[in-house]
């Protein structure tokens, strides 16, 4: 029982280092003790059932941390408020993972292997949560160090994963020491030191800007309104939020204006609903906006790209479960509530926008951000920018809208593209593309803020390299087998 309550509480701490939290200090601690307990003879000695029960807890504990805010859209209406207890249904979920992990690493004996297997696992955690069915790419290791550009600026080299792997190594570094007798243990520690004054020299180099090249320079504006999510309201409310919208529009001369997602109050049906905003732009200036769109009896999740002359549109392409889409809808007619009545269709086309013959970016709707792999292709990778619009007023005040905030700024150093973040209760910000915010706005504040932004005409990234992280994960997999094999010989 005691190794029950010691694996939910270090799941809980472990959760603490993650944001709005970043208490990483207790990473060098709850990492090696997490080892530690994993080595322990006695819990060894115990069956396979108990050992995924304690990856079950260690997961629940800190999922709960990190998840936290799950629970808020049931919140929003007093009827789907007493069902907000199915939203942990997904933290139970996401925990089995953490039980499968611990029922793997029971069968490494050896500490040699382990301290080998363990990151491995964690970030085959990930990808599997990452991946499998709807997939929730939200649950990574990397936002531990996404505060700090200079720490996570090897997510350029390495890509996400890669980073993650990073992090938790880094962390269980410390661990190392409680075998240091071990001859085997001061090889792999000499292994481990080298390549981590790799990283770090990497990270430095990334860091100090080696790669200056000539820029463009734009004027941006963010208009964050904090509209209201209230689902009641009445024509009068639409016609107020559009003339607030005009207002900003009429007084703006920005080179680019842009709102954030379904920002626009009215359903549009064809182009003429919007036909005003085009109307009101100051000249040469360019509006992202985000709609609701309803085509051949569809809707869709839209951006909405327009300048004096053109508009041009994105539909959503990665469509949240719950939120823009029910499953079995016949037997959960009560989120409709939160979902609405009709489900989202999936957009199609190239995810990719331009502003002129000279400029462009990657439009990505919401929590599509946080979908790194399907973000970005040939077709895009020159683009110039990255562009996500977003409302976070869903995620509550705690740790939510920081997360997805905090997953979104990896992007820009992950790609080597500026990213501009416009959220309807914030967090909204200019990124640049080494992950440094140049200015933001806060949550739950009201602002229309401009910003001039550095485009960098040299876009190169290694993103078709970061898929040999995999290689690398199989390799220390077989690795760790084969030092536990030995070990058991």
């Amino acid at each position: 029982m005691l190794f029950l309550v010691q694996f939910l509480l270090s799941g809980i701490i472990t959760g603490l280092l993650f944001p709005p939290f970043f208490l990483l200090p207790i990473g060098f601690i709850i990492y090696p003790f997490l080892f530690y307990l994993l080595n322990s003879k006695e819990y060894m000695s115990l069956s396979y059932p108990f050992h995924f029960l304690s990856g079950l807890l260690y997961g629940l504990g800190l999922l709960t941390i990190l998840l936290v805010w799950i629970k808020e859209p049931f919140l929003l209406d007093s009827f789907t408020k007493k069902f907000s207890i199915l939203s942990y249904l997904l933290i139970f979920y996401c925990s089995l993972y953490f039980g499968l992990s611990f029922l793997i690493l029971k069968y490494f004996t050896n500490p040699i292997s382990k301290f080998i297997i363990l990151p491995v696992i964690f970030v085959a955690n990930e990808i599997l949560i990452a991946n499998v069915v709807y997939g929730f790419p939200w649950i990574s290791h990397s936002l531990i160090l996404s505060s700090n550009p200079l720490a996570f600026s090897t997510i350029y080299f390495w890509g996400t994963y890669g980073l993650s792997y990073v992090t938790i190594t880094f962390f269980l570094f410390p661990a190392i020491f409680l075998f240091c007798k071990n001859v085997k243990f001061k090889i792999i520690l000499t292994i481990y030191f080298i390549v981590f004054i790799f990283i770090s020299t990497s990270s430095i180099l990334r860091s100090n800007k080696l790669d200056n090249v000539n820029v463009k320079k734009i004027k941006i504006s963010l208009a964050q309104m904090n509209f209201s999510l209230n689902h009641k309201q009445n024509l009068d409310d639409l016609n107020v939020k559009y003339e607030k919208i005009l207002d900003v529009i009429r007084e703006n001369a920005s080179d680019i204006l842009i709102f954030a997602e379904n920002n626009f109050p009215y359903l549009v049906k064809d182009n003429q609903e919007i036909l005003s905003l085009q109307n009101n732009l100051q000249q040469n200036t360019h509006l992202i906006i985000g709609s609701t769109r309803k085509e051949n009896d569809k809707f869709y999740n839209s951006l909405y790209s327009i300048n004096n002359d053109t508009i041009h549109t994105f539909d959503k392409q990665i469509l949240v479960p719950f939120g823009e889409f029910i499953p079995f809808r016949r037997f959960l007619k009560f989120m409709e509530i939160i979902a609405g009545s009709t489900d989202f269709a999936l957009g199609e086309g190239q995810r990719i926008v331009g502003i002129n013959d000279e400029l462009n970016f990657i439009p990505a709707i919401c929590y599509e951000i946080i979908f790194f792999w399907k973000l970005i292709n040939d077709e895009n990778n020159n683009a110039d920018f990255i562009i996500n619009l977003t409302n976070d007023s869903w995620f509550g005040q705690l740790s939510g809208p920081y997360q997805h905030f905090y997953l979104s700024r990896l992007r820009a150093a992950e790609f080597n593209k500026p990213l501009i973040r416009v959220s309807n209760n914030g967090i909204s910000a200019a990124i640049d593309n080494y992950g440094n915010i140049i200015d933001y706005i806060e949550l739950n504040k009201k602002e229309v803020k401009e910003i001039n932004i550095q485009i960098p005409e040299l876009k190169n990234n290694f993103i078709y390299y970061h898929r040999f992280i995999f290689y690398f994960f199989i390799l220390l997999f077989l690795m760790g087998l084969f030092l536990n094999k030995k070990n058991d010989t």
